[in-house]
């Protein structure tokens, strides 16, 4: 005779699949991630222990007298975490690739279609405690970004755009950093952020040189005779007062607008995203950049003597 299953034990038992498949997605999860690490040949007889320099660091040392006065609130709280010395720096990034080798060792013997939650939980810890370590160091060289990006600052390109290209090298180069050399963090980190911030500057320069490079010819299309009763001379006027409003804005400006509006020789709209890539700003700062531009346009034809440009038609 059949044994009904209760109400009660159909429902522990969709909770065990659903454990398990919750499980699963985890293992699968980590098994995908990209995991680099600088390897180091004494790595492979480390177990996970705690390393006291590294918890004295990690527990918040913080030196706001040397945070410049000049910085933004939100900044100097990102400043305030102490300059490392070189054991110290060596003892973190050991510390952070140590835990990235273990993880690795770690979620190779996880297996995906019965992982252990236990195991899962050690993978992630290790993980984090790398992230922890790695932001860590990221918040001390801070102040090493913001004086590199001061030097680069111009009209075109400001202090924040700047700044977030400055963070994003950072945080590339301490994953790159191999702390058994002996060298200075400092010294690899401001040579990779330099570069790449100069980099970025040369590009987007080729890039206004690019677009503005037939600036005369970018205005309006000569319309065909049979569907407009507007003169040759008027056309001319339009062309010469829009490229004289265009002059005003500064080269940003320009080649923005003339991208958005499919201004230029190309004749294709470009997305805030393309325009972001190639100036090496964000896609929302390219949005304010057009707004302020366009604000601009309009103001300048608010003042316009449409009488005197027109009067072309009459003649």
């Amino acid at each position: 005779m059949a044994v009904a299953t209760t109400p009660r034990v159909a429902r522990s038992k969709r909770m065990v699949s659903g454990d398990l498949q919750a499980l699963q997605m985890r293992a699968t999860h980590l098994l995908k991630m990209e995991l680099d690490f600088i390897p180091n040949p004494e790595f492979a007889c480390e177990e996970r222990s705690e390393n006291t320099l590294v918890e004295v660091l990690l527990e918040g040392a913080r030196d706001p007298s040397s945070v410049p006065a000049d910085l933004p609130s939100h900044l100097r709280g990102m400043c305030e975490v102490a300059l490392l010395t070189q054991p110290e720096e060596a003892a973190l990034f050991r510390e952070m690739n140590l835990s990235k080798y273990l993880a690795n060792a770690l979620r190779a013997t996880v297996d995906p279609a019965a992982p252990d939650e236990l195991m899962l939980d050690e993978v992630e810890a290790l993980l984090n405690r790398a992230e922890t370590i790695r932001d860590h160091i990221v918040k001390a060289n801070m102040r090493l970004v913001i004086s590199i990006v001061k030097k680069f600052v111009t009209p075109q390109h400001s202090f924040d755009d700047l700044l977030s290209n400055g963070i994003f090298t950072l945080m590339q180069t301490v994953e790159k950093f191999d702390f058994d050399r002996g060298f200075r963090f400092s010294t690899y980190a401001y040579r990779s952020i330099s570069r790449n911030i100069y980099r970025t500057l040369v590009n987007a320069q080729k890039e206004e040189a690019k677009f503005t490079r037939d600036a005369d010819d970018w205005a309006f299309e000569q319309p065909d005779d049979s569907s407009s009763t507007l003169t040759d001379a008027v056309w001319s006027n339009l062309r010469e007062q829009t490229a004289a409003f265009l002059k005003q804005l500064d080269k940003r400006e320009q080649l923005i607008i003339r991208s958005r509006y499919a201004l230029g020789a190309h004749r294709k709209v470009r997305t805030f995203q393309y325009i972001a890539d190639k100036l090496g700003i964000s896609k929302e700062r390219v949005r304010q950049l057009e707004q302020r531009a366009v604000a601009k346009l309009q103001a300048m034809a608010d003042d316009l003597d449409t009488d005197s440009l027109f009067s072309a038609a009459m003649v």
